[in-house]
């Protein structure tokens, strides 16, 4: 088995740029430290694609795309909005002809077909983020219809995906390889790495997604003040919904797990 961050780096290797996967909920916590430094230590551009940007006022967001302007190019990606396809290729084709073209030439091999690699194309487009956080959608509106190919090469971790994209793209994919701490179920539940089902502490990703909410300047989750009392939530929450189990007490689980899927599943906007 190739390791995690062997498999990412020659991901990264063969791109001409690289997408990297960010959920506009959790723009910093979906971010991959290790990730962005491989992908500066390799010599690629990075385009972060900020995914469910529909979910969030974006007005929000504007110091963290600040900090991310720094880095790399930014673009806002809605799967609802299919406008947004064109905005992306345009930002991809702007940082190849910028950037990527040039590392070509440095390397020697402007040919759109260069021998240091298997996947074939005018741009060769890798795709990297946490599982959950969208990376299908972005590839599906990029590679519309077209088949998943698997490399062949043996010792990959889960199959290096090769898709013929749009306008000559080449997308680099390798499903679910970015690793997490075991021990950090909030970050799993945020970004939905982990459905509530899976989760070994959902009541913390639920304190976790109303502090979110407190922070976003939000007042009430299913018309139920957000209080000092996180506790009271619930419980009126769970009254709400008729969540009720023997001697009519509210059944604290069955709550949490709908907030949790309702975050996940994108019903609960900030």
């Amino acid at each position: 088995m190739e390791p995690y961050w062997d498999l990412i780096k020659r991901i990264i290797t063969e791109s001409d740029l690289v997408l990297e996967i960010l959920d506009a909920r959790l723009v910093e916590l979906s971010r991959n430290e290790q990730v962005e430094g491989l992908i500066k230590e390799v010599g690629r551009p990075v385009i972060f694609v900020i995914n469910k940007s529909d979910l969030v006022d974006r007005n929000s967001l504007r110091e963290q795309v600040e900090v991310l302007k720094k880095v790399g190019e930014v673009v806002f990606i809605s799967a609802k909005n299919k406008g947004d396809v064109k905005v992306l290729l345009s930002a991809i084709k702007k940082v190849f002809n910028k950037f990527g073209k040039r590392k070509r030439v440095e390397r020697g091999r402007f040919d759109p077909k260069p021998e240091y690699r298997e996947a074939l194309g005018e741009i060769v487009v890798g795709v990297l983020g946490y599982p959950n956080v969208g990376k299908s959608s972005i590839i599906k509106i990029l590679a519309p219809g077209k088949k998943i190919k698997i490399s062949k090469k043996s010792g990959t971790t889960h199959g290096v995906h090769w898709i013929n994209g749009k306008s000559g793209i080449k997308l680099i994919d390798s499903p679910g390889v970015i690793p997490l701490s075991k021990d950090d179920d909030i970050r799993y539940g945020l970004i939905g790495a982990k459905d509530n089902e899976a989760l070994k502490n959902p009541e913390l990703v639920v304190h976790a997604i109303v502090k979110l909410f407190k922070k976003n300047g939000k007042d009430e989750i299913y018309g139920v003040k957000i209080g000092e009392d996180v506790e009271k939530m619930i419980e009126e929450i769970g009254l709400k919904k008729g969540f009720l189990i023997k001697g009519g007490r509210v059944d604290e689980n069955r709550v949490f797990s709908m907030i949790v899927r309702d975050w996940q599943q994108g019903g609960l906007r900030l």
